[in-house]
């Protein structure tokens, strides 16, 4: 009985490593540095914003659930440079491929439209910060590989993203104007 109980023990164990293992490389593999707390903070705002009617408050509630509240500077600067964060681009499209359809482009359109309204409500400040952030070789480097990382996302998922990109590249455009 002893030795039976051992053997089935040992499979188990076995088994176990062999899960988590797999778990581990296909989290990689679809993820790849995308960090389980970040995920569990785009995770979590989103289900305390789904239950939101209208899109433009929905799109404010996940941002102030993931990041602080929007009137602090710092925290909406963070909004805008995750837009740049090759990692947070794939759980953002993760997260958006698990949105509910009727809610996809009122989403977009939302978050296109709170991209325009940062960039008409910056503060000289912030628009010298946020300058300085992006021309810098880290800020270049950083660019460079969001356009990368967009560019091997899914069609249908870019061209859903069509209005949130235009908004982002006129703030880019914007910030290089004296």
């Amino acid at each position: 009985m002893k030795k039976r109980t051992t053997r089935i023990l040992l499979w188990g164990s076995l088994a176990a490593l062999i899960l988590i293992g797999a778990g581990a490389a296909v989290w990689v593999r679809i993820f790849r540095y995308y960090r389980l707390k970040d995920v569990m903070e785009d995770v979590q705002a989103g289900l305390k914003a789904r239950h939101i009617k209208e899109p433009q408050a929905r799109v404010e509630a996940f941002l102030e659930a993931r990041y602080g509240p929007l009137t602090q500077p710092a925290n909406r600067a963070r909004v805008f440079l995750d837009m740049f964060n090759q990692d947070h681009i794939k759980g953002l499209n993760f997260i958006v491929s698990h949105t509910p359809p009727e809610h996809k482009r009122a989403n977009t359109q939302a978050m296109a439209q709170w991209i325009a309204n940062y960039r008409e409500t910056m503060t000289p400040d912030e628009r010298v910060a946020l300058q300085a952030r992006l021309n810098s070789e880290e800020g270049r480097a950083m660019l460079r590989q969001a356009t990368s990382r967009y560019q091997a996302q899914d069609v249908y998922f870019r061209g859903a993203q069509k209005p949130v990109i235009k908004e982002i590249m006129t703030t880019l455009a914007a910030l290089r104007e004296p």
